[in-house]
């Protein structure tokens, strides 16, 4: 299976050829030599990340030829896209690294994940939804939930599931004297 690194790297590089060659198509529209072009290296990029195992770098060099071809070509179209921030481009990695880890596990697993969060789910808006919860409290509540989510991301069944215990835990406290404001 491959590792988290890996992944992430190949999440990175499907993001980015996504949304890079859905704006050189829309571009190339009625030209067939374009159109051949951009397939070709779409179709390039798409085997070296296929591939077993994924080859990165072939598949950031056609990348990059997408990129040249549309600084060449677009650079002061008002729809071409910008590198996204740093934060905004690992949101979006994330998303696609979340998918391409989640196809790698069995089923079974798979099956596993789904169960623990929607238990992390319903658990959560239960805690949320209790009155008078104390802020700080749900606060808490807020960042062991994450933790369990990130858990999940990550494959490490046992360390959600923890988690959500943790966060019961959390949520079970006694208010505090002070109020958030």
């Amino acid at each position: 299976m491959a590792g988290l690194y890996e992944i992430w790297q190949r999440a990175e590089v499907s993001r980015r050829l996504d949304v890079l060659s859905g704006f050189i198509a829309m571009c190339v529209a009625g030209d067939d030599d374009a159109r051949r072009r951009l397939a070709q290296l779409i179709a390039g990029a798409d085997a070296a990340l296929s591939a077993s195992p994924p080859d990165v770098g072939v598949a950031s060099e056609y990348l990059d030829e997408l990129v040249g071809w549309a600084d060449t070509e677009w650079a002061d179209h008002p729809y071409r896209p910008v590198e996204a921030r740093p934060d905004e481009g690992d949101r979006q990695t994330r998303d696609y690294a979340k998918d391409l880890r989640h196809a790698t596990l069995p089923v079974r697993v798979r099956d596993e994940m789904g169960r623990i969060e929607l238990s992390l789910e319903v658990r959560f808006l239960a805690l949320c939804r209790r009155p008078g919860l104390d802020c700080r409290i749900r606060q808490d509540i807020f960042y062991v939930a994450g933790r369990a989510a990130m858990a999940l991301d990550l494959g490490h069944l046992e360390a959600a599931e923890r988690e959500i215990r943790r966060m019961e835990q959390v949520g079970s406290m006694e208010p505090r004297e002070s109020r958030c404001g």
